[in-house]
């Protein structure tokens, strides 16, 4: 895994960070009406209990698949290159290419149903949720960029995980990958930037155009709440609109992550063979 991976992987984990939370208190709000979070003076060691649990569940149920699929599971944690400590689940067992693509799915899947399953539930301990949701989505970026890597590989492809890297057998006459991070920032920050533009746009042209049209009351989101995005409504004389500015960055922080992460798995730079 080389540095600039690595830059590249802890910007996308931030992101991330910020896109599940933001899923993670619009699941809360709608499973329990409630807005903020409750916690009292033993918060911190269930919390700290939750954040080892989740890392370490995250890599048994990675290991739980690859021995599905006949692998011997090791377990281990690291730091690459001094800046990204992680865990992990390796095996010297050979897989196919969709046999890994469940492995390296099967831990965002299974903990974030779990947790949503939780929520609607057991609406009173949704709030400790945040943790698992959250940390195990943020933590998961690694397992979606090797996802969308392996999925431009021909199905025959046959895959080996190791603690730091993935080596890929294939044919003598496939074509090498070309797999690249340069991009990520650029990629992230223009759709970032442009979601701001247009939506800042739209706020200015939407009331008057709710105002020819005689719409008394308009809202996107739930009214009254952090996840207002736009309200509308008409008074005497005229009328008034609000707009969010954090629920509008963090959409905004999701597509541009979105987009950042397909734009730079597009061919085009440096080679990994298989």
């Amino acid at each position: 895994m080389t540095k600039e991976v690595v830059y590249t992987l802890n910007g996308m984990g931030l992101l991330a960070l910020i896109a599940f939370g933001f899923l993670f208190t619009s699941l809360y709000t709608i499973f329990t009406g409630n807005i903020g979070f409750n916690y009292n003076s033993g918060s911190i060691l269930i919390s700290a209990a939750l954040v080892i649990g989740t890392f370490v569940l995250h890599e048994l149920i990675h290991g739980a698949f690859m021995s599905k699929y006949g692998g011997k599971p090791r377990y281990g944690v690291g730091i690459a290159h001094y800046i990204l400590p992680y865990f992990y689940a390796t095996t010297k067992t050979i897989f196919t290419r969709n046999q890994f693509i469940v492995i390296a799915i099967a831990p965002l899947v299974v903990i974030s149903l779990a947790a949503i399953g939780i929520m609607a539930a057991f609406p009173s301990i949704a709030h400790w949720m945040i943790i698992p949701f959250v940390l195990n989505g943020s933590g998961a970026v690694g397992d979606l960029w090797v996802t969308r890597n392996i999925l431009r590989c021909p199905k025959h492809v046959l895959l080996e995980d190791q603690k730091s890297g993935l080596i890929i057998y294939g044919k003598e006459t496939d074509k090498p990958m070309n797999i690249s991070t340069t991009g990520f920032g650029s990629g992230f920050s223009k759709v970032f930037m442009l979601c701001i533009v247009a939506t800042g746009f739209l706020m200015i042209i939407a009331p008057m155009a709710l105002d020819i049209l005689g719409v008394g009351s308009f809202v996107i989101g739930p009214t009254n709440s952090f996840f207002t995005i736009f309200e509308y409504h008409i008074i005497e004389g005229g009328f008034e609109f609000g707009f969010f500015p954090m629920t509008i960055l963090s959409i905004s922080a999701i597509v541009g992550l979105v987009y950042a992460i397909i734009n730079t798995c597009k061919p085009g730079n440096n080679a990994i063979t298989g």
